[in-house]
């Protein structure tokens, strides 16, 4: 079996490394340069890919695009059952450049790439996109290839996912990472047209649903001890509400998650220390009194559990999720049960826009909550008690405050305040 490698080259003129891939079997080997370069402080050299800089993941999604095709290349020549060499690898590997490449013999070997890399619904986000631009095919009976990629062709495609019921905003996302693909492809070199790059879709501001603190209380103090169900839901996402977790971030917690630490003054406290389902960076949150509240009580009740069982509970416990196992979706439905127990019921308006036509409906606040809803409650209530935002920033894992501040949504009584202070000096 060959081993394939990443090294940085000398240093050139101004600094940067060539990235070479060095593929090696039984004693042979050749080269490639991957076309990126990079200052040697911004090289992994345990993990062989690019660190600490804004395009990071696009360089490391052509090392990987590379490192893939050598491999698939390689077991294709074993799938046939006939003897090959380094060099009927590196002729095949070379075969396809200069020449046409199919768009989506492309786009799909990196969304393949990408349930290797990537979450499972960044990787569904993907396969979704392509079935769209099948759809696309279909729609205007036409065969798409990097050519084609023109302002001409993203209006249309807009005007296909409008038409399919796609509102604006989720047309905007889909045109980014329709873009995300086409950068794919320029960096590896197969695609030469640049139209795409200056095209933009803004996106809608649209009401987005948190709870205020006296709803997030109703909702905790909710008496729910005859339905197991919906206790286990409103514990969940009051845990969110409470830590600024994701959702998906709650279902792999286990208990050698919590870490017991001391203050400089020795008083002791909490945190949680686990990889992050969509980024897989580490995470460290500090845990206040009252999301230990919920994990306490989940404790105690494993506890329970194993010594049931005869089991070694601190041994056992490690390994334990702590949180109860709930698909996303039975997620977002049965937390609106929750929200309607509690009386989170005013009327909330929501404008929605499918190409250019509007519409207007109006929903019960509880019929729009979902799990999102609590990280946004977290953002916007730990603002409103004044926490300052890097280290709220820090919390969600965001790598700006911009990020973060598109989580939070200031509090309606401030602006009123803000607003009636300004107007009383307007006298008639």
């Amino acid at each position: 079996m060959a081993t394939i490698n990443f090294y940085l080259d000398r240093a050139r003129s101004d600094g940067r490394c060539p990235v070479f891939m060095v593929y090696q079997s039984k004693g042979k080997k050749w080269k490639y340069y991957t076309k990126e370069k990079l200052l040697p402080k911004y090289w992994d050299r345990k993990k062989q890919r690019a660190k600490q800089i804004s395009d990071a993941p696009e360089i490391n999604d052509v090392l990987d695009f590379y490192e893939s095709k050598a491999k698939r290349i390689e077991r294709q020549f074993r799938m046939m059952d006939e003897p090959f060499t380094i060099d009927d690898i590196q002729k095949s590997f070379l075969g396809n450049q200069g020449k046409k490449i199919d768009m989506f013999d492309f786009f799909e070997e990196q969304v393949e790439q990408m349930n290797l890399t990537k979450s499972h619904f960044t990787y569904k986000k993907y396969k979704s996109l392509l079935n769209d631009l099948r759809g696309y095919e279909a729609y205007y009976n036409t065969k798409l290839g990097f050519n084609d990629i023109d302002d001409e062709f993203l209006n249309k495609l807009i005007a296909f996912l409008s038409g399919r019921g796609n509102a604006h905003n989720t047309v905007q996302r889909k045109i980014v990472d329709i873009k995300t693909l086409f950068k794919k492809a320029t960096k590896a070199g197969v695609n030469k047209k640049l139209d795409y790059q200056d095209f933009s879709l803004s996106k809608i501001k649209t009401e987005k649903v948190h709870l205020t603190k006296e709803e997030l209380i109703n909702i905790y103090k909710l008496d729910l001890a005859g339905n197991k169900r919906l206790d286990k839901v409103r514990d969940i996402f009051c845990f969110c509400c409470f830590t600024g977790l994701r959702y998906s971030d709650t279902q792999g917690l286990r208990f050698v998650s919590i870490i017991n630490r001391k203050n400089a003054d020795g008083k002791d406290y909490k945190l949680l220390n686990f990889n992050v389902y969509k980024t897989k960076d580490i995470l460290r949150v500090p845990l206040n009194k009252q999301a230990i509240e919920i994990l306490d009580k989940y404790r105690e009740q494993a506890v329970i559990a194993i010594k049931a069982i005869n089991g070694e509970v601190e041994k056992e416990l490690m390994d334990r999720k702590i949180l109860p196992a709930i698909s996303n979706q039975k997620m977002n439905d049965y937390i609106k049960e929750v929200g309607e127990l509690a009386k989170i019921d005013n009327s909330v308006s929501v404008t929605t826009f499918i190409g250019t036509e509007r519409h207007d409906k109006t929903y019960k606040k509880y019929e729009l909550l979902s799990s999102h809803a609590a990280r946004r409650t977290f953002t916007t209530l730990s603002l409103e008690m004044n926490m300052p935002i890097k280290q709220v920033q820090e919390i969600l894992g965001h790598k700006s405050i911009r990020t973060t501040m598109g989580y939070a949504s200031e509090k309606e009584e401030k602006k009123n305040i803000e607003m009636q202070k300004a107007w009383d000096k307007f006298n008639f």
